[in-house]
């Protein structure tokens, strides 16, 4: 496998993690300060529950995955797929880091709470850019459908559970 070398990667790269660190912090208020708008809460959290808390990943990673597809496409074949599984395993990653550390210690802090969320989206974007970097001309097409169709379908999950959340754990209020 071909690795590409790109020195704009880099810096979409890290800006990308610097524009879903600030948006997700900011997400994490932005239903109550407005004024718990019900279509606000489609998209951002509603609630302190583990679910609602993935949001601060999701929404801001694929947008700036919209940005970074348009303007990487021509140069990686395999920008859809690598900006999907980044979003997605991000996306993921918080409810893992969170009930790891919690198996493990027994109790939660909210400094160990906003680093899961730090550590998700740097895992998303190393992800993203290991795949790019190493994918050459390869496309995954097949693998991009895939990734979207996670996608859209944890969209679907979000918006659906804003307000009528399963009974299960990762929908309650730790």
């Amino acid at each position: 496998m071909q690795s590409i070398s790109d020195p704009s990667l880099k810096r979409y790269t890290i800006a990308g993690l610097i524009f879903v660190l600030i948006t997700g912090t900011l997400a994490h208020f932005a239903y109550e300060w407005s004024g718990c708008n019900r279509l606000l809460g489609l998209f951002f959290p509603v609630s302190e529950s583990t679910w609602e808390h993935m949001k601060l990943v999701f929404l801001p990673m694929n947008l700036y995955g919209i940005y970074t597809w348009y303007a990487l496409k021509d140069r990686f074949a395999a920008s859809g797929f690598a900006i999907l599984l980044g979003a997605n395993v991000a996306t993921w990653a918080i409810p893992f880091l969170y009930y790891t550390y919690m198996g493990v210690l027994g109790f939660s802090r909210m400094w160990l709470d906003i680093a899961c969320f730090f550590v998700a989206v740097l895992i998303g974007f190393a992800l993203e850019y290991h795949v790019l970097k190493k994918s050459g001309n390869e496309s995954f097409v097949l693998g991009t459908w895939i990734m979207a169709v996670i996608d859209f379908v944890m969209a679907a999950a979000f918006v659906s559970c804003s307000y009528g959340a399963p009974a299960l754990g990762i929908f309650a209020k730790p």
